[in-house]
């Protein structure tokens, strides 16, 4: 694995702290992925909430998932990044309507720029 790049890493510390979005195109293994680079915390509760919408769950097992991805997120710091409205890119065609939610070990990531990929 390589070591991840630092101006990254910044990036993705400060959107952590200021609870901000940033959007962001990364390559990993060759393929752009687009989207709103967001906080572990932002990503972990909403992908438990996706995850209780789509399986009914009851209200214990909503809270479950939400300590689960709680943790997920603390111990995400430092080495993943978020995005939120993600899209891979593949081919002539780029992608339309909404994305989904991408979690990325920063050091898999070879390159990156902040904007979104034009549609």
């Amino acid at each position: 694995m390589s070591k991840p790049d630092a101006a990254l890493q910044t990036l993705v510390d400060v959107v952590t702290h200021t609870q901000s979005g940033i959007s962001i195109t990364v390559t990993v293994n060759g393929a752009p992925i687009t989207g709103i680079l967001i906080s572990a915390e932002e990503f972990a509760a909403n992908v438990a909430q996706q995850i209780s919408r789509a399986h009914d769950l009851v209200s214990e097992d909503v809270k479950g998932f939400n300590l689960l991805f709680e943790h997920l997120g603390e111990a995400a710091r430092g080495e993943f990044m978020h995005l939120r409205n993600a899209h891979l890119t593949a081919g002539a065609e780029l992608p339309q309507g909404e994305g989904g939610w991408w979690r990325i070990r920063i050091a898999d990531v070879s390159g990156w720029s902040c904007g979104h990929l034009p549609r």
